[in-house]
């Protein structure tokens, strides 16, 4: 489209968190404002706009994401004036577009409805169902797929300095997102993370957890770390591994194949769907309610532990 000069003027790319959104709309962005791509569908990277565009300082172009929780009116007005200027193309990106107020909406559609030549709008939204529909029936529509294992551990192998197992561990983790996968890769407490979680699973499996009171001191530690989240996915994926592992011994279907190892005979599996479904009601309690990050974690680990005894 780029390439035939068919590119709406209002453009949505939708897709998971992660998925690559925010780089697929600076990529288009650039395209469209560049001044020597001619016929074809990639920008030039040379051309004057090109190099304001990477070093951040293109006049014609306009970053917009929420200001605090939402994207308001008044941020859409303080552009409006910008993008009725005449001249070469002008292109509006707008990060987490469902984030904008009703009146921020309105105030958008009356653009939409009749856009100047030469503007373009590229919205960015994980929920696009929440945007007006009015908004997304002016849009021309794409939605990022997950990618494969494979295709994640070609972009770590491309981009980071992983070994291979590694890459496998973190392509598994990512779930097909790059930007998750990118992100696990940089970050330098996930190895420690991860042996965390493989003892506790451990301690739980094999009945090594402690009496009530260690357990109560066990949550209470846990309750008071800042990547809480992050680490009961961890442990949810390892229980996952055994209960794999317990049915199966299937290595390739498994988050991290090299704790195969780990899990020895085990040869039971009604403990184990129980615990995984457990931990997955507790990731979920803890991200949409106000409980008591505490108590959560004592029950949880009480009941890990019964089923598994």
């Amino acid at each position: 489209m780029l390439a035939g000069g068919t590119v709406s003027h209002a453009v949505l790319i939708a897709g998971p968190d992660g998925s690559g959104k925010r780089t697929w709309g600076r990529a288009l962005a650039q395209a469209l404002l560049c001044s020597e791509r001619q016929e074809q569908a990639e920008p030039c990277r040379r051309c004057l706009s090109c190099r304001q565009f990477q070093s951040e300082n293109h006049p014609s172009f306009v970053y917009l994401e929420p200001d605090g929780r939402n994207l308001k009116i008044d941020q859409i007005r303080a552009i409006r004036g910008s993008l009725y200027l005449k001249g070469d193309s002008r292109v509006c990106l707008i990060n987490q577009a469902e984030r904008m107020t009703a009146e921020a909406c309105s105030s958008l559609l009356k653009i939409l409805e009749e856009p100047p030549p030469g503007l373009y709008f590229i919205l960015l939204s994980a929920q696009p169902a929440r945007l007006f529909t009015t908004i997304l029936s002016r849009c021309q529509r794409f939605t990022l797929q997950r990618l494969s294992e494979s295709e994640i551990t070609d972009i770590l192998n491309e981009r980071t300095a992983l070994h291979s197992v590694e890459s496998v561990l973190v392509s598994r983790l990512s779930g097909g997102l790059p930007g998750a996968a990118l992100g696990l890769a940089a970050d330098e407490a996930l190895e420690q993370r991860h042996a965390d979680a493989v003892q506790l699973v451990r301690d739980l499996s094999s009945g090594r957890a402690g009496s009530p009171h260690a357990l109560i001191s066990r949550a209470a530690v846990l309750a008071e770390r800042e990547d809480l989240i992050d680490f009961l996915a961890l442990v949810h994926l390892n229980f996952r591994d055994v209960l794999i592992w317990s049915l199966c011994r299937k290595e390739e279907l498994m988050i991290n194949p090299e704790s195969a190892a780990l899990w020895g005979d085990l040869c039971f599996t009604r403990g184990l769907e129980d615990a995984v479904e457990l931990i997955n009601q507790t990731i979920m309690d803890l991200l949409t309610t106000n409980i008591n990050r505490r108590l959560a974690l004592e029950g949880l680990l009480f009941m890990l532990q019964r089923r598994m005894s």
